[in-house]
């Protein structure tokens, strides 16, 4: 289905996602209108069941991204990723009215904490939804060091990397809800 059939009916889709209750198997198995997070990997899908179930935070994330037009594509890349860096998320593509993201993240951290990186990652597609401006990875930056967050440091193969003050805290906010949701 196509984003303008939806367009017609924003009031019917809210409310079937205030009714619907989202679960990771949920995000999983609904058409891709309705699931914007996406994940083939049995850790990742188990941290996402935890963040939604014991997280308000991660549950709101989810939520805002799933009525954007933001995709977050989630994959188990430990390799890929830099020393002491657990995830990161790389602007793919604009197209058919969808734009797209990746998430890496290291699936060897522990539930809850993998739980609290995918809501510090989300936090940044979140950002990325918020902002019509970020259309590629130059304007991804752009908005970054501009008016989202700061430059944090040199990536690998000397890629900008940003952060942002409101990704911390929304990682560290479900790290204590899924801790205290135990």
């Amino acid at each position: 289905m196509s984003r303008r059939c939806l367009r017609p009916f924003p009031l019917i889709v809210l409310l079937a996602l205030a009714v619907t209750p989202v679960t990771a198997e949920s995000l999983i198995e609904q058409p891709p209108h309705y699931c914007q997070v996406r994940t083939t990997d049995r850790r990742i899908t188990e941290a996402v069941e935890l963040g939604l179930h014991d997280s308000p935070t991660f549950r709101e994330l989810v939520n805002r991204i799933n009525i954007s037009d933001v995709v977050v594509y989630v994959a188990p890349d430990a390799a890929e990723l830099a020393p002491g860096i657990d995830g990161r998320l790389t602007f793919l593509s604009a197209t058919g009215g969808y734009r797209y993201v990746l998430v890496r993240v290291n699936t060897t951290l522990p539930a809850q904490r993998l739980a609290s990186l995918l809501g510090h990652e989300l936090q940044h597609a979140r950002e990325i939804a918020d902002s019509d401006a970020i259309v590629d990875p130059a304007t991804l930056a752009r908005e970054y060091a501009a008016r989202i967050g700061y430059q944090s440091r040199r990536g690998q193969h000397d890629h900008q990397t940003f952060d942002s003050a409101a990704a911390i805290r929304a990682g560290e906010q479900v790290l204590r809800e899924v801790l205290a949701g135990e």
